[in-house]
């Protein structure tokens, strides 16, 4: 007796398995969207009689009913606290104090049903909880949406709450969508925001942005953005001043990308809208010493203003 395969285009696969007088087919069928549909008509917050929950989140002022089988097969975290030898796993009411009600109805959407609704406003908040609670599908599709939409989600007020780890791995990469002058913006915005108080000053501001400036790629900045917004932080010890250096000697051709490993040095992978900009030349932006120079070399930039 052999089984062959007829077979398999993703919703169903067919086997035949043949005898001496006979063939038996056998057929799998999968349908996934319609899961997700059943799933997606459970209310949380009202959820009507027999559904079987079995227990309700309580966030902010909301209280979600779930069940403790999905959570736990979605979430190693919440599988330890509400299956395991935590207090919340005898608890009907588990109160939970680090996620707002709308990320968590965000969440318990994504479980269930695996759709969610992301925008540049809540993106954040939503990809924090999802690493938080090991939702991993979800946190890649949060991170592919701010990447590319960064210019709309890296500002002051939005990317405070995202954590350095989360904010040095999305800035590390190419398709980064934003100016890198905007980036440099967030990036202060956001280490100004974590200083304990107005007293720790720059050295404090150094101290946060530590693993975060060396990300910037300050040779895809303009000469006159180097100058205007570069120099004074490296002027106030916020950034190191190899990095002006660095970016400075590029567009001067001094130097190249060529051979070098930084990341720094590599141009990020940006649509056609966020380049439509005019380069400024290096002359353009910086004014030179009246000092006369010999020789044949290009007289060095005045930092001196």
């Amino acid at each position: 007796m052999e089984r062959k395969p007829t077979s398999d285009n993703g919703s169903g696969g067919s086997s035949v398995v043949y005898g001496s007088t006979s063939a038996t087919v056998y057929e799998t069928f999968r349908n996934h969207r319609d899961l997700s549909r059943r799933l997606a008509r459970f209310d949380f917050e009202s959820p009507a009689p027999g559904t079987c929950w079995d227990v309700v989140l309580c966030v902010g002022g909301s209280r979600f009913h779930a069940h403790r089988f999905m959570l736990g097969m979605s979430s190693k975290p919440l599988n330890a606290m509400l299956t395991g030898h935590m207090r919340e796993s005898s608890q009907t009411d588990v109160t939970l104090n680090d996620v707002t009600s709308a990320t968590m109805s965000q969440l318990l959407k994504y479980i269930y049903s695996g759709n969610v609704d992301l925008s540049t406003d809540t993106v954040v908040q939503t990809l924090t909880a999802a690493e938080m609670y090991e939702l991993q599908c979800l946190g890649e599709l949060c991170k592919n949406f701010i990447l590319q939409h960064a210019a709309h989600v890296f500002k002051p007020q939005l990317i405070e709450p995202l954590p350095e780890k989360l904010l040095c791995e999305l800035i590390a990469q190419d398709d980064l969508q934003i100016r890198e002058s905007a980036l440099l913006d967030a990036v202060i915005a956001w280490g100004e925001a974590r200083l304990d108080n107005v007293s720790s000053g720059v050295h404090g501001l150094q101290l946060v942005l530590a693993d975060v400036v060396p990300l910037i790629r300050y040779p895809s900045m303009s000469v006159r953005e180097l100058y205007c917004k570069v120099k004074p932080l490296v002027a106030a010890s916020v950034i190191p001043e190899h990095y002006l250096t660095e970016a400075l000697f590029f567009h001067l051709s001094w130097g190249s990308s060529v051979g070098h490993q930084d990341v720094r040095m590599r141009a990020r992978t940006i649509s056609t809208t966020m380049r439509k900009r005019k380069r400024v030349s290096f002359t353009q932006s910086v004014s030179f010493s009246e000092q006369p120079w010999g020789g044949g070399r290009d007289p060095p930039p005045n930092y001196s203003d």
